[in-house]
């Protein structure tokens, strides 16, 4: 999974383990820290391509994540997909904001209803 920190924005990509899942979003277990923030995922995990990362804390040896799913439109998972191939073929995103946008604007949605 890629994430985007709320820290910095930066990109990042993280590997973790699925522990727990839900209706409403899944827990994940790293060797490494995770930093919070908007997390797009490789494949699809109970349906949905992204979430946020409301919390993560070491346990043992070992983090622990919990991720909220994010419903996106299709013109939204299709912008933030192209965005992640760029990353993915070590070419700048060319509007990182508009990434962040697009997301902020899916959570306003899903809160609404």
């Amino acid at each position: 999974m890629c994430v985007i920190t709320f820290k910095d924005f930066s990109w990042k990509d993280q590997l973790a383990l699925l522990k727990d899942l839900s209706t409403n979003g899944v827990g994940v277990e790293s060797e490494k820290q995770i930093d919070p923030g908007f997390v797009w995922f490789r494949d699809r995990v109970g349906g949905y391509r992204g979430g946020v990362m409301m919390w993560s804390k070491q346990v043992g040896y070992h983090y622990r994540a919990g991720i909220e799913f994010i419903s996106l439109t299709r013109e939204a998972e299709q912008f933030v997909q192209s965005q992640v191939g760029l990353l993915r073929a070590n070419q700048r995103l060319r509007d990182p904001e508009a990434v962040i946008s697009t997301i902020i604007q899916s959570l306003g949605r899903a809160k609404k209803r």
